[in-house]
């Protein structure tokens, strides 16, 4: 049976009617406003009132919405805590981020209706945190979910802000820059994959005192922090985890944390151990698929030794920086200079080939100094476009030599000849891709890969994906 949670706001508005206007007066104070583009429907809501104005309006009277929300028995526990930092290792598909958006929901309404002075602005104020910007949006598309539509005052995808009616907003952001994570008093926080997250110890010493600001919280006691992720090895994320855990040395008793597996969903219980046609079971033949690690990691959630880590420390030996003094034309100029190609330099571009829905990566390499010279992302971009993306790179980059993952994409090769590219397939099976892997962590080991650290969302993707291999 699913089971129904009581969100007191206090909305009184109507579901609105649809209107093809982008831009309206408002009735009350008379000032221009931008209506909500609907997707689902494909048109802007009809409002009469500005953000502001509803939210006065709302003030006077209180309304009860209900949001349909099934959690399963671990996700509950964690919701009946009553710690005030929560902090999750989940594995696949045990819904660590939707349980912790609802959390943060349920919170937040609750310290909205609260009566709050009016010099507190805005009312109400949450973070969601990840290591990059497109995974903040991913809850940030679940927030839309779950907050019924009538509460919505304003939503931005441009700068990933919510307004709730009742004086809410939640805000996403990259914990890339954590030197930018400051400067606001925040009723409530939550950061997916910590783990990922590169300085975490930084990020959380410039938010916890966020979360003390004066009046911020449940009855101004101190904004909540809700803390997920997958583990990747025993770094500051496990550190937090430990504060949760009653038996540890560093236990504290405002913290609480859990493990979640893979198998605790009861969906996927269910079919753990139905025997298959081969004979094995599908939790067999799905830990038979990665090597031990991977599958305690990932699947079991467990916290496994940095041993484990193919490329250990790589950014102390890899990743170059950018005079912190440079001004936006030095800057640019610095960026410019290191990816502009050299005359007589050899190069070599490095294509995983991928379709228009996945996210298919170009790495062009200056081969004697091991400089990622430009990463390109093609993601979105169709084959045809993509095989002349490649030849386009190839020929203002020296004729650089393209090598590609040949399995499975036999007729890379044949549209690269076609367009003039020199390309050399590769076997990925087997051994093969072992020893591709052992060879980048020699030159990565030796400091012979060096990657500008320019800030830039491809940059962000290679940063997170070179500490998130393990063996």
């Amino acid at each position: 049976m699913t089971e129904t949670y009581d969100i007191s706001s206090s909305e009184d508005i109507k579901e609105p009617a649809v209107s093809k206007k982008k831009y309206c007066k408002c009735q009350s104070c008379k000032e221009m406003f931008a209506q909500t583009w609907d997707r689902k429907l494909g048109k802007y809501s009809d409002y009469k009132l500005c953000p502001d104005c509803r939210s006065r309006e709302s003030s006077k009277k209180v309304e009860t919405y209900k949001i349909d929300y099934e959690p399963f028995g671990y996700q509950l526990e964690m919701h009946n805590s009553a710690a005030r930092f929560k902090v999750v290792s989940g594995g696949i598909r045990t819904g660590k981020d939707y349980s912790m958006v609802f959390e943060l929901v349920k919170y937040c309404m609750e310290c909205a209706n609260e009566d709050r002075p009016d010099t507190m602005i805005p009312k109400v104020r949450a973070w969601i945190i990840a290591p990059t910007e497109p995974i903040a949006k991913e809850d940030f598309r679940q927030l839309r979910r779950i907050i019924p539509r009538e509460l919505v005052a304003s939503f931005s995808q441009s700068t990933n802000e919510l307004l709730t009616v009742n004086g809410i907003l939640i805000e996403v952001k990259s914990a890339y820059d954590p030197e930018s994570l400051v400067g606001v008093g925040l009723d409530c926080l939550l950061i997916t994959e910590a783990a990922r997250i590169r300085s975490l110890e930084d990020v959380w010493s410039n938010l916890e005192g966020r979360l003390n600001s004066p009046g911020r919280g449940r009855n101004g006691k101190g904004g909540c922090g809700l803390i997920n992720s997958s583990p990747l090895g025993k770094n500051y994320f496990y550190t937090m985890w430990t504060w949760g855990q009653k038996e540890h040395a560093d236990y504290d008793p405002q913290w609480e944390s859990w493990r979640w597996e893979h198998w605790d969903n009861p969906l996927i219980a269910k079919i753990a151990d139905i025997k298959q046609s081969n004979g094995r079971t599908y939790r067999e033949n799905l830990m038979r698929r990665m090597t031990r690690q991977r599958y305690q990691q990932d699947y079991l959630a467990y916290f496994l030794s940095d041993d484990d880590a193919v490329f250990k420390n790589w950014e102390d030996s890899c990743l170059v920086g950018i005079d912190s003094s440079f001004n936006d034309e030095e800057r640019k100029a610095f960026i410019n200079d290191w990816q502009c190609p050299k005359p007589y330099e050899t190069y070599s571009i490095g294509y995983d080939p991928a379709n228009i829905n996945d996210e298919p990566i170009l790495w062009i390499v200056e081969r004697d100094e091991g400089k990622l010279k430009k990463a390109v992302n093609l993601k979105g971009i169709g084959w045809e476009a993509q095989f002349d993306r490649i030849a386009y790179y190839s020929q203002i980059y020296n004729n650089a030599m393209v090598y590609f993952g040949r399995t499975g994409h036999e007729i890379v090769g044949s549209q690269l000849e076609k367009r003039g590219v020199p390309n050399t397939g590769l076997n990925e099976q087997g051994d093969n891709k072992k020893n591709l892997v052992e060879n980048l962590q020699m030159l990565i080991e030796q400091g012979r890969v060096k990657i500008l650290d320019d800030k830039s969302e491809i940059t962000k993707v290679i940063k997170f994906e070179l500490s998130d291999y393990v063996r």
